[in-house]
């Protein structure tokens, strides 16, 4: 059995796990951003289409400002313990709604 002690620095081996490591974070802050921006415009327009519906729910184009939140939240991990609750009960709502058009 060795004894490794590592000096702290980046030898080859670990170089490439780290470069990788660094592109998998990299990558996936980028997409929860795009998931956040998408997240905000879809749920604007659907509000906004709901409104001109005459169903028993219609939520108001406020309702984005979840998407907003979420989107803080990929930098600020505190405002996803609002964003996600949030909605997840706009996404309650509206799967208990007849929302379909007339």
């Amino acid at each position: 059995m060795a004894l490794v002690v590592s000096s702290g620095s980046v030898s080859d081996g670990n170089l490439g796990t780290f470069l990788g490591a660094f592109a998998l974070t990299v990558l996936a802050s980028w997409a929860s951003v795009l998931f956040s921006l998408l997240l905000t415009v879809g749920l604007f327009f659907y509000s906004r289409q709901l409104r001109g519906t005459d169903r028993d729910w219609s939520p108001t184009p406020l309702s984005a400002l979840a998407g907003i939140v979420h989107a803080v939240g990929t930098t600020l991990f505190a405002t996803f313990v609002v964003s996600v609750p949030v909605v997840g009960y706009y996404l309650y709502r509206r799967r208990r709604r007849d929302t379909s058009p007339r």
